[in-house]
């Protein structure tokens, strides 16, 4: 139970702290500030993105991998990708 309760602060701590940096990068490029509701949805939207963009990648390397029998490092490739758009996204929500 304690590992849960752990898990969970965690998670709580890191949302927090993505809408802290989130706020500083804003500011810290004179952008206009948003409210503290509208920077939590964004976060959350981008986590939800990052999640299910990673689920994706997984399951396209372990295809490409294991059904396809394609070398290793040709299967990282969706995961290299994913890693570009996810810093993509994340440098586009501090610029907005």
């Amino acid at each position: 139970m304690s590992g849960f309760i752990g898990d969970l602060l965690e998670g709580i701590a890191s949302f927090a702290s993505d809408i802290w940096l989130l706020r500083r990068q804003r500011a810290g490029r004179n952008r206009p500030k948003n409210s503290v509701g509208k920077d939590a949805a964004d976060v959350a939207l981008f986590d939800i993105w990052v999640i299910g963009l990673s689920i994706l990648t997984l399951a396209v390397t372990a295809l490409m991998f294991f059904v396809l029998g394609l070398p290793l490092w040709t299967s990282l490739l969706p995961v290299a990708a994913g890693a570009l758009y996810v810093g993509y996204r994340w440098i586009a929500l501090a610029r907005a």
